[in-house]
């Protein structure tokens, strides 16, 4: 109860960053049913396609719809603040990439120890063989950014893919008894800037060593953020972050957003920052609302495949079954 409370607490304090609310609420509005059109014509037929199990092809089509959604609205947010602009179809892509990418990672690549590797040449835009179905799809949505992408990336963001992988590969010791307090530090830190940098750089080709280290920050925030919300999945199944092992609150992760708004404002200019941080403290919302509300996204989840909006809203479900846990019925 008193964790709770302390929740609540952070939730007003970081009443501020809501002021430019409105505003990215409606862009949200605008895109929307722009990024749903652009996920119908661009990735569900990849997946229809090369998925030929229904079940197996319901699920990934309901999860990546939903993260595309997300991902590509908070990839035009960026867009917006830095005056630049994106192809939707990269959005959207983005967005099913990050999803189907981690749950390979959080599934196959525990059961099949080749999987990782195979993962790594993808990645590392070496020679890749996909060994599954799914693996296919994530190569498929991988081309199709290289072809739709309006410039070629800094070589920063390639360097962050490999980064990526191997923090990903690094986050198996999450399951580790014990698993020391720096390595779960180093884990987050490493998954979450080094994913931002990469969704970031689609976006804006080069940035200055100021905006680099705030979208760092921003991405390690953002994981911890994304682990504050799995965290009775993670105790469940075994897996140990900052959050479920209680070195990390909700209440410090909105400090550290909270801290963010200034460099924002420093960075990018406070007109621009401003709907910007109204986004970030909607997710900070969304997530308390996730954990502690579960039954609201719960009855969001079927509707969400049908609407934009509620598929922004809701949490989405896992496109692969992780390591050690069964797919619901």
């Amino acid at each position: 109860m008193q964790q709770k409370v302390a929740e609540v607490g952070a939730l007003v304090r970081s009443l501020g960053m809501a002021a430019g609310l409105p505003s990215a609420a409606r862009a949200a509005y605008r895109s929307l049913p722009v990024l749903a059109r652009t996920y119908e014509r661009v990735v569900a037929p990849l997946v229809a396609e090369t998925l030929t199990d229904p079940p197996e092809r319901a699920r990934v089509d309901s999860s990546l719809r939903v993260m595309s959604v997300k991902f590509g609205l908070a990839m035009l947010g960026y867009a917006r603040l830095t005056g630049h602009r994106l192809q939707p179809d990269v959005a959207v892509l983005a967005g099913a990439v990050t999803r189907l990418y981690d749950d390979l990672i959080d599934g196959d690549a525990d059961r099949d120890p080749a999987a990782g590797d195979r993962l790594g040449e993808l990645l590392g835009n070496r020679a890749f063989v996909p060994a599954t179905p799914a693996e296919l799809v994530l190569g498929r949505l991988v081309y199709a950014i290289e072809r739709n992408l309006a410039h070629r990336p800094d070589a920063s963001v390639f360097m962050a893919l490999v980064s990526l992988h191997e923090y990903q590969l690094l986050s198996r010791r999450q399951r580790e008894p014990g698993v020391p307090l720096d390595v779960l530090e180093k884990i987050t830190r490493g998954k979450g800037a080094a994913a931002h940098l990469i969704l970031c750089g689609l976006v804006k080709p080069r940035l200055g060593p100021a905006e680099r280290d705030l979208v760092m920050d921003l991405g390690e925030i953002l994981q911890s953020l994304d682990d504050y919300l799995d965290v009775e999945f993670d105790r469940e199944h075994g897996v140990t972050t900052l959050v479920s092992c209680g070195a990390l609150t909700l209440p410090g992760i909105a400090r550290r957003l909270r801290a963010t708004r200034p460099r924002l404002a420093a960075v990018h200019g406070g007109p621009a920052a401003r709907p910007y941080c109204g986004m970030l403290y909607f997710l900070l919302l969304q997530a308390w609302v996730s954990r502690r509300l579960p039954a609201l996204g719960r009855l969001a989840r079927r509707p969400a495949r049908h609407s934009a909006v509620l598929a922004f809203l809701s949490r989405g479900e896992d496109a692969l079954p992780a390591a050690g846990a069964e797919p619901p019925p």
